[in-house]
């Protein structure tokens, strides 16, 4: 999986031919998640048992919940990824460089969390 692979996950899965039903739905679930979660309902959980055991689900949304918190801790922190596109290990200082005022992955929630709230 590649940078467009993921940039592709991120902005456009729910057309995208590149993920079957229960990938975009699983990857719907994870927006839903992070910027509305009062719109997972009983709805939403019968269309995730069309591809997923009760345990499957259990697991998906504790992983699901696990990263958002994780990623909504790093943002509190200001952190930076640790590794260059090219693969290095870098410094939190070196990626701030690269990456800019803001990491691209955090400009993309916050973008993602305006257009949907």
């Amino acid at each position: 999986m590649g940078e467009a692979d993921i940039d592709e996950g991120v902005t456009h899965y729910e057309t995208s031919p590149c993920f079957t039903e229960a990938e975009k739905l699983a990857l719907r679930y994870s927006v839903l998640m992070a910027l509305d979660p009062d719109r997972i309902d009983a709805n939403f959980y019968d269309a995730l048992r069309h591809h997923y055991s009760d345990a499957e689900i259990v697991e998906l949304g504790t992983f699901i919940g696990f990263n958002i918190g994780f990623h909504t801790f790093f943002k509190t922190l200001n952190f930076y990824p640790m590794l260059a596109p090219d693969g290095r290990l870098v410094t939190q200082e070196e990626s701030a460089l690269i990456y800019g005022g803001v990491p691209a992955s955090l400009e993309k929630v916050d973008r993602a969390a305006d257009e949907h709230g």
